[in-house]
């Protein structure tokens, strides 16, 4: 096959957060020295985290109550997919995605043109908190089988995808099976995904909001329509 030519990007950053006042700054500071522009989705927090990325260099669009992360990143997307970018850079607020991994995010997609590049953690049971070790795991076994080529990281939220092939989604997803969702549709329009290796960070002390059990079953049957489904 030819070597696809280098891809030219200009990125905007999508970062939808919900109660990450302590960690925000840092996240958009981060993301600020590898895009051209940051935009942060507030999912109704109320702790001060817009003042915050607003402080940072974000742009800050705001819900008035919390409505779920794929509603968060469905209104980030609705905003920059008017706008003159190339790419979006999903990462999420929580500081769990280190920025000095974004460049490789773009090498990748500069060098191949694929629709999805994603940032996969490695599974180490060691390191992960046992219940989030199987649920990636299951959850990419079924991404795997539903997109009908290899995702090594279902679950996770640092990606850089291509504007014109999001322009072409009609999303429905309204919590974590955002990604899954956006994962099985743009496969199933004939995207290539591509992986980078990137470093995994957990933070202790801090309850999740995810659940892993309850929402890994939640994001396996909502992607079975998401397959089969309009």
């Amino acid at each position: 096959m030819p070597v696809p030519a280098p891809q030219e990007v200009k990125i905007c950053a999508l970062i939808p957060a919900y109660n990450e006042a302590g960690t925000i700054a840092s996240v958009v500071a981060g993301a600020r020295q590898y895009t051209a522009m940051v935009a942060v989705v507030d999912d109704g927090s109320t702790d001060g985290t817009a003042e915050a990325a607003e402080a940072a260099g974000a742009v800050c669009l705001r819900h008035r109550r919390n409505e779920g992360k794929g509603a968060a990143v469905r209104t980030g997307m609705q905003y920059l997919l008017e706008r003159d970018f190339s790419h979006v850079l999903f990462l999420d607020g929580d500081g769990q995605h280190n920025p000095e991994d974004i460049p490789l995010l773009i090498q990748s997609a500069r060098s191949t043109g694929a629709g999805i590049v994603i940032g996969a953690r490695s599974f180490d049971r060691a390191r992960m908190p046992v219940e989030r070790y199987y649920s990636n795991r299951m959850g990419s076994r079924v991404a795997s089988w539903l997109a009908g080529q290899e995702v090594l990281d279902s679950q996770s939220g640092f990606r850089l995808i291509r504007v014109d092939q999001l322009r072409r989604l009609h999303l429905k997803a309204r919590r974590y099976e955002i990604e899954m969702e956006i994962l099985i549709k743009m496969s199933r329009a004939g995207c290539r995904i591509e992986h980078v290796p990137v470093q995994t960070i957990y933070h202790d002390g801090g309850p999740t909001k995810m659940k892993p059990v309850r929402d890994t079953l939640r994001i396996c049957l909502c992607s079975l329509a998401f397959r089969w489904g309009k």
